[in-house]
């Protein structure tokens, strides 16, 4: 299955996926239209996603997996991430969308911050008993994906404890029965990736974003203004409900964050996770804390929001959330909880997964930096590309995974090239268009009596009382004259009513074999075949068929042997007529159609021939 996929229909090319693409699995090839997503390499961070201002990237939909899910008999539980509380301020108490979430059909509605309690508590333990050993934390699966594909040395610096989501899920079925399906609504695209559609024997079995949550709500006509309140069920959480807020884990398990005393520190954002992580790779001897990394600026900020929120607003709106759920909060049933769940396993383990590219040839990649331009030494970069330096870019396009056009100060160089050559060449391209002009213009002029010339001849040929054709190599009809026509009869009367001379009609169909094998016997050995007669039903027709282009145009001249025309007694006074004063006819209307002079002559005085000796046969 795909995480993310792009829809062609509406990709404009722009590659801005491409350049902000962590991970650049994001990949440009040449000679394709679109970019494509390299599936194995992308950690499902979603910026490509947000960074696309046409909607023409998605990702996976669970709404058909969680339908399904709710339609079956299992009792279904709804993980709900605290980032609702930023998502929701539509909502005038969240009791309201609690309410809502069951309506889907969900039997079970849990808030995840008593899974973030519960692993905050973890990561407490872990932190205070470090001994020479830091970690990252592995809440964020956008950063678990980047560190076993991209970073796999330091897959064993990931933190061995499960996400709030898988924590929360582990709850319920050991408080609901293990039986109970699990759906985790929240606003990350990534988590999608350790549930049950990407994963086999997965504890969550599907994830939704906000943003489909929304639609299930519109698709079964669910509005706030119907509902009555409705709490989540328990266990609740109580810090936990600051999840959304990058350091608001360790508010939860009050891991001290004081620049003096701390020992953990926070990154979050796009380009601020990365380089938090390159850091943690090449300075962790120096640094010695432990690191809490976010892809994005807090859950809050995640992809599976609705778009263009402003964070400090959905900061106010978790935090005014908590304060409100904490006002009449029940510490001691909390303490209980906790206490309850506090050998409960939370324990995971990572494994390295390593995507990098094997490092191309140095020669190729100075090569390619040499087009670009950039082999000497730069002071900076544009940072345009995507990559976080020139050699990185080039290292990619060796790698065949991106494209020079995506360095901007190489297309704008090329650019600035293409126009100066423009302008050089303007003044020769005006003197060539004169003369192309003026070319055209004989051409036209030679086309107009061409075509004249050959409407003549047709009209010419349609005056022979003989029927006359001419084929190509595929037996197919370029020219016939009106006599040709009706001595074919009413079939090709028909059609040549909707094609006008028959032209382009395969002969093979209007007439027998016999006949038409005689214009393939000319054809494929460039003999004619003069004065052969040819049994069609009660008639009799005399055919001559003559090369006309070696073995690729052939003509023919068919006459009537029953006709009055042939059996009259001056037939070869006529016969010898059309000898002096057609032949010449035929040769030229041959030639104009590019097709030759005709043998025409021979044809004729074989029928003479013939006719003289059925008047001495008694046959006149």
């Amino acid at each position: 299955m795909e995480l993310i996929h792009i829809k062609p229909e509406k990709c404009t090319d722009c590659l801005h996926c491409a350049r902000v693409c962590p991970v650049h699995a994001i990949v440009v090839k040449p000679g394709q239209d679109h970019p494509e997503v390299n599936h194995q390499s992308c950690i499902g961070c979603g910026a490509c996603i947000v960074s696309c201002n046409d909607d023409a990237i998605g990702f996976y939909d669970s709404k058909p997996a969680v339908v399904k899910l709710l339609e079956d008999e299992h009792k279904v539980a709804a993980l709900v991430d605290p980032s609702i509380s930023g998502e929701f301020p539509d909502i005038t108490d969240y009791r309201k969308f609690v309410e809502m979430i069951r309506r889907l059909g969900f039997e079970l509605v849990m808030d995840v911050s008593f899974g973030v309690d519960l692993v905050a508590r973890k990561y407490k333990a872990l932190f205070s008993e470090t001994k020479g050993k830091f970690y990252i934390t592995a809440n964020c699966p956008a950063i678990v994906e980047n560190v076993q594909k991209f970073h796999p040395e330091l897959t064993d610096n990931l933190a061995p404890i499960v996400s709030p989501m898988v924590a929360t899920a582990r709850v319920v079925k050991a408080v609901y029965g293990q039986h109970t399906k699990i759906v985790f609504i929240g606003p990350c695209i990534a988590a999608k990736l350790y549930s049950g559609e990407f994963v086999r024997d997965a504890e969550v079995d599907a994830v939704l974003t906000f943003g489909e949550l929304r639609q299930l709500f519109i698709s079964h006509s669910i509005h706030e203004s119907q509902l009555e309140y409705s709490d989540f069920d328990p266990p609740i959480g109580r810090l936990g409900s600051l999840y959304p807020l990058s350091n608001g884990i360790l508010e939860a398990g009050n891991i001290p964050q004081s620049l003096m005393d701390g020992n953990v520190i926070t990154s979050e954002g796009h380009k601020s996770s990365l380089k938090a992580i390159q850091s943690f790779e090449k300075n962790i001897d120096q640094v010695q804390k432990n690191f809490n990394i976010f892809f994005n600026e807090g859950c809050l900020m995640g992809p599976g929001m609705s778009p263009g929120g402003d964070k400090q607003m959905r900061a106010s709106q978790v935090i005014n959330y908590s304060r409100r759920r904490l006002k009449n909060y029940d510490e001691n049933k909390w303490q209980f909880e906790m206490d309850k769940f506090r050998d409960l396993n939370l324990a995971c383990h990572f494994s390295s997964n390593d995507m990098r590219l094997p490092e191309p040839d140095k020669t190729r990649v100075d090569e390619i930096l040499t087009l670009l331009d950039k082999s000497g030494e730069r002071k900076g970069m544009c940072s345009g590309c995507g990559f976080e330096s020139c050699r990185a870019f080039a290292t990619a396009v060796a790698q065949g995974i991106t494209r020079t056009d995506m360095c901007l100060d190489f297309n704008t160089k090329n650019k600035n090239k293409y126009i100066e050559t423009l302008r050089d060449a303007k003044v020769k391209s005006d003197t060539e268009i004169a003369k192309l002009r003026k070319e055209l213009k004989e051409r036209l002029a030679e086309f107009d009596f061409i075509n004249d010339k050959l409407e003549t001849s047709r009209a010419i040929m349609n005056q022979i009382p003989s029927g006359v054709v001419i084929v190509d190599q595929k037996l197919k009809i370029t020219s016939s004259n009106r006599s040709f026509i009706e001595i074919l009869g009413d079939e090709a009367r028909d059609i040549d009513e909707i094609i006008p001379g028959l032209r382009g009609a395969d002969l093979k169909t209007l007439v027998p074999v016999q006949f038409y094998k005689v214009f393939q016997n000319v054809l494929a050995t460039g003999e004619n075949i003069l004065s052969r007669d040819v049994k069609i039903d009660e008639a009799i027709l005399n055919l001559s068929v003559f090369s006309i282009k070696d073995k690729k145009v052939v003509g023919g001249i068919v006459r009537d042997m029953f006709s009055p025309e042939v059996r009259n007694e001056q037939i070869i006074q006529r016969v010898t007529e059309v000898i002096d004063q057609n032949l010449g006819m035929v040769q030229q209307i041959g030639f104009l159609l590019g097709e030759g002079a005709s043998k025409t002559e021979a044809m004729l005085n074989s029928i003479i021939q013939l006719h003289r000796k059925k008047k001495r046969d008694g046959m006149g």
